[in-house]
């Protein structure tokens, strides 16, 4: 006999199988009243007179296919009528008479009411207009036939890259021979068909054996952990209620799985048994061969509730036929921002989109629950084919749209035959690629997203970008000989993060008091959410999560700091426009960081916040994860760094950022990590900038100079941007300081040059 298990049940759930479980009926919410929802079900469910029901009908309003053909004359042939089971007309139309918006509104009491006289000319107008949307359909349904082993072998995974599907899961519904559906069934026909069940599933072998799991008895705290994780069903679904699919609750339901949580089978949720084959990723072959034999093996035990030109007859008649609910989670952000192109193709194949926490739910992150639309007049493996074909022309056209690298193999072949001077290109040496080149990270970064850009770009001089903060780490034989030679230090041994006392901050003085010389004063820094990949491994749920995890944080501040956030994706083109033009945003027209997929996605969770003065800013995942900024007019570098720091401070509170112990911040270029700080001034140097060793006098002060537009811009009438140039191996205040010294040395240099008047 099949092992029950009642306790201990949390302790399965781990974060994989949490994971998985999203494509499981993850319309049911979850919710603290779970009790008392589901405490009206526990008693024999027992209709309304029909005379009651009918009346409903009549004044409700429907524009159900109930209304539509259960005509006065039908009513009154069925009205005291029963099926060959038993089950009555009052049983079948209760739902629809009291929800008068339901489209469909009636429901089979029990298998036989698909061919009992006078129940089956009813149901066959509701069926074919239903799945063929004519009443006098004649759709007529083929004998099962799940494909031969070739065919299912063929089914293959949809998408090895793992960009795009997520998530994969196949269902059908199951009936008893000759016993009811919910409402005609008795608390003791729950019980037989839950020892039968269990009978069936306990000589299921290999992966597909397991445990079943009773809802009765089962801890509430378990229960409500496994709805939460969309693991188990639950009993809050008025309409389902009220056509009397809840009776007897919980008496005869529970779950049964296996030890990997792929194979899965919900007893007397709506139907007798819904069987579930589901993993994580696009392996479809996988999917549905599990589920295949898995049925095969449990017709063998049992018999099922089929009819001629119906197939498996089910409680809803919406889902007899194949029964079947073949679905992905696919991720389709750039597709999704035109509904239409995506909605045309899944007409083509007979498919339905909708987000992933069921009908009528909205996409998150540009994922979509995509599903066959078909389950009458085909077979399953015709419908599980068509619903393939059609996620693989989706796949073809988001991957169209969507930043990927290109193979890691061509990348290594372009750049090792390359005279590139880029450092990446001299430390990605053939023992470095063959030991790199089929690791991932955690999160699934590889070293092709790292190179990329470096590869197409062979003039870059770094020519390396972390996947994420593991990359550091997991690549590290290439990225250490980098980060040594690009930051110049011979051990990467960067200190603690130190931003200075407030003593230490009080002297970091006014650069131009007089305001004569210094136009602007900015300090930025970079920070990475420890627990998400930088942009080309991130995902675009990632992407929308991070905004959302860094707004949550943003809109704690109070003060000077207080302010508001502004997603780009539903900025104004105008506003947009100004706020670049103002240097207050970014934009994405660089072609080495959109190589590197520094714009996979965009602009799907970037934004910028600013308080109220402007004068703090923080980019969302721009390059990096947030870049944090404080800037004002004028000189004033210590209120500038002060403001900075009091934000760094609050925001650590609620996020946690990358961080390694050597390494320091860690960023998406390996050129800022460390400090990531830049302190810089637009200041006028007219005179000293026309020197000739002016660049070798900012480089003996470790000051980068460069034009106000970015690197490789011009000056415009002798301002220039000048900024520390050392980001590791100093303090976050020393390198403060550092700019500030060097800037009032090249201060003290242009009065000297314009003979003291400045």
């Amino acid at each position: 006999m099949l092992c029950c298990g009642k306790a201990g049940y949390v302790t399965q759930l781990d974060s994989q199988s949490t994971q998985s479980q999203q494509q499981v009926q993850s319309s049911q919410p979850s919710g603290n009243n779970m009790a008392d929802d589901e405490q009206q079900w526990r008693k024999q469910w027992v209709s309304k007179k029909t005379e009651e029901l009918w009346a409903a009908l009549e004044k409700g309003g429907s524009k159900s296919l109930l209304k539509q053909h259960l005509t006065k004359d039908v009513y009154e042939k069925l009205k005291d009528k029963n099926t060959d089971l038993g089950g009555t007309l009052a049983q079948c139309m209760s739902s629809g008479a009291l929800h008068p918006g339901s489209k469909v509104g009636i429901y089979a009491c029990d298998p036989s009411a698909y061919t009992s006289a006078g129940y089956k000319e009813l149901f066959d107008k509701v069926i074919q207009h239903y799945h063929t949307g004519k009443a006098d359909g004649n759709v007529k349904h083929p004998q099962p036939s799940f494909g031969t082993d070739a065919e299912i072998d063929s089914l293959g995974d949809l998408d090895p890259t793992g960009y795009f599907v997520k998530s994969t899961r196949v269902r059908v519904a199951r009936s008893h021979k000759g016993m009811p559906f919910p409402p005609a069934a008795k608390k003791e026909d729950f019980e037989k068909m839950e020892k039968l069940a269990c009978e069936g599933l306990s000589t299921l072998t290999g992966e597909l054996a397991g445990t079943y799991y009773p809802l009765r008895g089962m801890d509430k705290a378990v229960q409500q952990k496994m709805i939460e994780d969309h693991f188990l069903f639950r009993a809050d679904d008025s309409v389902l209620g009220d056509a009397g699919g809840y009776s007897c609750w919980d008496t005869g339901r529970g779950i049964f799985h296996n030890k990997d949580k792929t194979f899965l089978t919900w007893l007397n949720e709506e139907d007798h048994f819904r069987f579930i084959s589901m993993q994580m990723g696009g392996n479809l072959g996988q999917v549905y061969k599990r589920l295949v034999s898995a049925i095969k093996h449990i017709e063998t035990k049992m018999e099922f509730a089929k009819a001629d030109g119906l197939g498996y007859l089910t409680f809803c008649p919406t889902n007899l036929g194949t029964t079947m609910r073949a679905s992905v989670h696919v991720r389709v952000p750039m597709l999704s921002k035109d509904p239409k192109v995506l909605n045309d193709i899944c007409a083509k194949y007979n498919l339905q989109p909708r987000g992933v926490h069921g009908e009528h739910s909205e996409s998150k992150g540009g994922v979509y629950d995509i599903s066959n639309k078909r389950r009458l007049g085909l077979t399953e493996w015709d419908a599980v084919n068509e619903m393939k074909n059609g996620v693989l022309e989706i796949i073809k056209a988001e991957a169209a749209l969507t930043w990927t690298p290109k193979p890691l193999s061509e990348l290594y072949e372009t750049i090792s035959k390359s005279d590139s001077p880029s450092l990446m290109k001299k430390y990605l040496t053939k023992e470095v690629y063959e030991k790199y080149k089929n690791t991932k990270t955690s999160l699934g970064g590889t070293l092709a997203h790292c190179i990329n850009s470096g590869c197409l770009h062979l003039g870059s001089k770094v020519g390396i970008y972390a996947c994420d903060p593991e990359a550091y780490t997991v690549f590290e034989d290439i990225f250490n000989n980098v980060i040594k030679e690009y930051h110049k230090v011979d051990k990467i041994n960067h200190p603690v993060p130190t931003f200075g006392t407030e003593d230490q901050m009080s002297k970091l003085e006014n650069i131009d008091p007089d305001g004569n010389m210094v136009l602007s004063t900015r300090i930025r820094v970079a920070r990475s959410h420890t627990k998400y990949a930088f942009p080309p491994a991130c995902t675009s749920e990632d992407l929308e999560n991070m905004a959302d995890d860094t707004v949550k944080a943003l809109n704690t501040l109070t003060g000077e700091l207080a302010g508001k956030y502004y997603p780009l994706a539903t900025m104004s083109e105008g506003d947009k426009k100004q706020l670049v033009e103002d240097h207050f945003l970014f934009r994405d027209d660089d072609d080495v960081l959109r190589d590197a997929g520094g714009y996979k996605y965009w602009d799907t969770g970037r934004g910028i916040y600013h308080n109220k003065d402007k004068t703090f800013l923080t980019w969302v995942n721009e390059e990096d994860h947030l870049r944090l900024i404080s800037m004002q007019k004028g000189g004033d570098l210590g209120g500038v760094y002060r403001r900075l720091v009091k934000a760094i401070g609050e925001l650590e509170k609620k996020l946690t950022f990358a961080k390694r112990d050597g390494y320091g911040y860690l960023t998406f270029c390996p050129s800022n990590l460390g400090t990531t700080l830049r302190a810089s001034v637009h200041m006028k140097i007219p005179n000293v900038s026309k020197q000739p060793n002016f660049k070798e006098e900012c480089e003996k002060y470790n000051i980068q100079p460069r034009g106000i537009h970015g690197e490789h811009s011009e000056s415009e009438g002798g301002v220039y941007d000048l900024s520390n140039k050392r980001r590791l191996g100093l303090t976050e205040y020393d390198a403060v300081r550092e700019m500030l010294n060097g800037v009032l040395k090249l201060k003290a240099w242009e009065i000297e040059l314009a003979g003291g008047k400045k």
